[in-house]
């Protein structure tokens, strides 16, 4: 499977960008730090098996709604499309197959042949990462190194192995006391020991419980017999207090019936006439200050002059103040509008003058759109007919030279036939009638042979060939008689002559009959043209079109009349506009004049004049603005002075309810009345206080004094003491009980115990399972590796062996696997083995760059390899001998090489692709 192309919606620093022509063997991407070449290789993986995590890297671009790209690729010697966008976690996936098909992640995976990510970084991607700490690399070390390079291009399977050992190792150990299962079962040996000591203390446990049961029991009776005692004593101590209530009522009734007369009085009646006389007091003098204060601000007032209409008269300065904006502005127009009509002017005389017109002949030119098309249409044929022209008059001058030329040459060849005498004469001298007879089937021969070919070919060759059955018969008769007198060869040119002129004649009718119909080719030319110049002269008289231009000129001629009345009708629309602003500029001028003259200001110019107004007008306002200042105050003290009256009229109706409601005629009978309702208030207060104390109590007392109460609650007070001393008594009692128990359950109860011992087991059984799952997995993974050095090592070192061998030039010739007890060995030209600790960084990365890409050979699925900067360490020598393998290599197997380094371009610059430092690329890259 090879990579031809890919395309980046939107994927880490990369936005709509391309990459084409991707080399199908060696293709080298340079770029400097940052440019983006590992976001290329995981843009790569991501299309291949899913977008990465949230928790891993994001390569999404926040305000790119589209995010993803495609890759094309090779595979089988077809061309596939894999297209990923965001979507699911690891996005939506749609292949493209040449058929027009369409799959989805399934036919990926089948594709992929089961390869992940994981597997792809490992095997098909390789850097000198692992080697950085060459330095610090043991003899076991390299070794595991070149083994995970060998066996799955990375430290995954040996990695997995060592955790499983650790993990097992945390879980279990023989004879180990920090593991988990270890100390799990110490703790399950402590827990069942304890276990087995409670079962002996739970008889005693028992007994101890019951007896604190039964001492709570007799805590509960004392605590309810406490409560009883507690509620008779509150009902003795409320009739005690009743008693002194019923002889303060007695008293205080006494007294409210001493009082003179308090009924009818309203309430607070002596608050609210002492408040209504005060406010009609203060009252009273509000008024009359306020009186003097609006008598001083009308004469204020009056002392200000305005004009009658101001209102008017403000709103017509502010109205022309803003048409003189307008006025300003247009001033300007108008002045602007003449010099552009003087230039216009200009032109059009120009224009009018190289035409040889007046306004007038133009103005009256139709040059709309149908018209121009009109003449257009008819110039094209007047064009046409002139090229046709050309073409007809020589065809008839051909034809007519032709057919002159072939009847001088008939009347020539006829001349020289010989006449009917002539030919008579010679005729009779022939030989005998057997010759005759002869020559009369011949003679029938030929007339046959030209009826047959003029039936179904043509009557010239049928002419033509029955003249030369003849001409050939009559020669054949003279061969035979060997006669070559003068005669016969006069008979035989007659013949041949007679041949000739048929012939002619022939030629003639064909050319006569062309030359008949140039003729009227001529004629039909000539009417059409005709047709043609009425037409184009009935144009002109339509449209008023000048006689005097020429027929080439017109086209031009009305272009130029189209953009001459176009000026006009531009000249006539800017005279228009000189008028209105004329028209504008005189109202405003004549709106200005009359207000001045309302208001006595002399007008000299439309400018000082508005000066004059705008002045009159901010002193009209200063005015009318104190004036109304000094009415809205004028107007709250009118309203104030009416209200402070209209309160002085309440209070003294208020006053007068007050005296009405208490039935009194003065304000002295009022005042009286009321104290003495404010004392029975009193005393009516305090009898309700009792009423409701008793009320509250609720009892109905069957004691005759205080003293038989008093000792009622003393006997109770006496039980009481008693019991609380029996209940402190047994609540010691519990509490040495609850001790003796906390003694015994102070590790836990024994159901606690046996609880812990089930938990402790399951515990113990989980993590036995876990021990025997990595137990598995690591024998399972033992036997993986054993079968993979015995099957696919050898084939891995081999290969490598063969690239190693080519890579090095023929030093190092042989790599041998690791055994028990020896590590990896390489083979010198010279016989001599060496350990990879023992050779130069150079060669060792030689050595694994050839592990690395032997085992991406025999991979079952071939993808690209990505070497990334793996030249960094070599020396120049090692460098081009490394890319003339890597050459080589990619001629079965393509190769994707990243660097940042400017010499590894050197040799490879016919598959090159630059990637540039931006914080975002958009570059399509060709």
């Amino acid at each position: 499977m090879k990579l031809l192309e890919l395309h980046i919606y939107s994927f880490g620093k990369f936005e709509d960008y391309q990459m084409t022509d991707i080399s199908s063997n060696i293709q080298l991407v340079y770029g400097e730090n940052e440019a983006g070449k590992s976001t290329l290789i995981a843009f790569i993986e991501s299309i291949l098996f899913g977008f990465p995590s949230r928790q891993d890297e994001s390569y999404e671009l926040n305000h790119h709604s589209r995010f993803g790209g495609t890759l094309t690729l090779e595979s089988n010697s077809e061309t596939i499309i894999v297209e990923r966008t965001k979507g699911k976690a690891s996005g939506d996936v749609t292949i493209y197959f040449p058929d027009g098909s369409t799959g989805n992640e399934e036919e990926l995976k089948l594709l992929l042949k089961g390869m992940n990510r994981t597997s792809f970084r490992q095997i098909f991607f390789c850097n000198l990462t692992t080697l950085n700490d060459y330095r610090s690399y043991d003899e076991d070390g390299w070794n595991q190194v070149l083994y995970e390079a060998g066996m799955s291009g990375g430290a995954s399977l040996l990695a997995v192995d060592k955790a499983f050992d650790k993990r097992q190792g945390e879980l279990f150990k023989p004879g180990g006391r920090k593991p988990l299962l270890n100390e799990e079962l110490e703790n399950w040996e402590k827990l069942k020991k304890k276990t087995s000591e409670w079962a002996k203390k739970n008889g005693e446990y028992n007994r101890l419980v019951q007896n604190k049961q039964e001492l709570e029991g007799q805590v509960t009776e004392q605590t309810e017999r406490l409560e009883l005692l507690h509620n008779e004593r509150r009902i003795l101590e409320r009739e005690k207090r009743v008693f002194p209530l019923l002889k303060e009522k007695r008293r205080l009734e006494s007294l409210l019936n001493k009082l003179p007369e308090f009924k009818p009085f309203p309430e607070d009646g002596l608050i609210r006439m002492d408040k209504w006389k005060e406010q009609a007091v203060l009252l009273s003098g509000e008024s009359e200050s306020m009186m003097k204060r609006l008598q001083k601000m009308k004469e204020e007032i009056d002392s200000y002059e305005v004009m009658s209409e101001w209102k008017v008269f403000l709103q017509d300065v502010s109205y022309w103040n803003e048409q003189m904006v307008l006025f300003r502005a247009r001033s300007e127009e108008r002045k602007e509008l003449e010099r552009e009509m003087v230039s216009l002017d200009s032109i059009l005389e120009e224009e009018l003058e190289s035409l040889g017109l007046v306004k007038e002949d133009v103005i009256q030119v139709n040059t709309s759109f149908t018209a121009r098309e009109e003449l257009k249409l008819l110039i094209e044929d007047y064009n046409r007919s002139d090229q046709e022209y050309r073409y007809i008059n020589e065809a008839f001058l051909s034809a007519r030279d032709e057919l002159e030329k072939e009847e001088s040459e008939y009347e020539l060849l006829k001349a020289r036939l010989l006449s009917e005498s002539e030919r008579e004469k010679i005729s009779n001298k022939k030989g005998s009638r057997g010759k005759q007879k002869w020559q009369g089937g011949m003679v029938i021969g030929a007339v046959l042979l030209f009826l047959g070919l003029g039936l179904y070919e043509s009557w010239v060759l049928g002419a033509v060939a029955s003249a030369i059955a003849l001409i050939g018969a009559f020669l054949m008769t003279l061969t035979k008689e060997n006669n070559h007198g003068s005669d016969h060869e006069l008979l035989i040119q007659d013949l041949e002559l007679r041949r000739r002129v048929e012939q002619a004649k022939d030629q003639i009718d064909r050319l006569n009959r062309i030359y008949i119909k140039a003729a009227k080719n001529v004629d039909r030319w000539e009417a059409e043209r005709y047709q043609i110049e009425s037409a184009i002269k009935k144009w002109r008289s339509s449209n008023t079109f000048p006689e005097s231009i020429p027929l080439h000129s017109v086209m031009d001629a009305v272009d130029r009349i189209t953009s001459i009345k176009k000026r006009q009708q531009n000249y006539d629309h800017m005279q228009r506009q000189l008028v209105e602003l004329d028209y504008s500029l005189k109202v405003v001028e004549d709106g200005i004049k009359k207000l001045c003259d309302d208001t006595n200001i002399s007008y000299y110019h439309a400018e000082n004049a508005m000066q004059f107004l705008l002045q009159k007008a901010d002193a009209e306002r200063e005015a009318i603005r104190e004036i109304e200042k000094l009415s809205d105050q004028y107007q709250s003290l009118e309203s104030q002075l009416a209200d402070i009256n209209e309160k002085l009229i309440s209070c003294k109706n208020e006053m007068k309810d007050l005296m009405s409601m208490a039935k009194t005629d003065t304000e002295e009978a009022f005042r009286v009345k009321g104290n003495a309702q404010k004392e029975a208030k009193v005393l009516m207060n305090q009898l309700v206080t009792i009423d409701s104390q008793l009320e509250e109590s609720d009892l109905v007392t069957e004691r005759s004094s205080i003293d038989e109460i008093e000792n009622e609650l003393i006997a109770i007070e006496r039980e009481e003491g008693s019991l609380m001393k029996k209940q402190q008594e047994t609540y010691q009692h519990i509490a040495t009980e609850q001790e003796r128990i906390h003694l015994l359950i102070e590790d836990g109860t024994y159901e606690d115990l046996l609880l812990q011992q089930k938990q402790k087991e399951d515990e113990m059984n989980a993590l036995a399972w876990k021990w025997s799952v990595f137990k598995v997995a690591s024998d399972l993974l033992t036997k993986a590796k054993a079968r993979y050095q015995e099957e696919r090592l050898p084939a891995v070192l081999k290969r490598a062996e063969n690239y190693f061998t080519s890579i090095t030039e023929g030093r190092y010739t042989a790599i041998f696997p690791p055994t028990e007890g020896m590590g990896f060995r390489v083979m010198h030209c010279e016989g001599k083995g060496y350990k990879p600790s023992e050779l130069s960084r150079g060669t060792v990365e030689q050595l694994y760059l050839c592990i690395r890409l032997a085992l991406a050979s025999i991979s079952a699925i071939r993808l690209p390899i990505f070497l990334d900067d793996i030249f960094v360490n070599f020396d120049a020598k090692r460098t081009e001998k490394a890319k003339e393998f890597i050459k080589k290599f990619s001629l079965d197997h393509q190769v994707i090489l990243l660097t940042c380094h400017m010499d590894t371009t050197r040799g490879l610059e016919e598959n090159i692709h630059v990637l540039e430092r931006t914080p975002f690329s958009t570059k399509k890259v060709q």
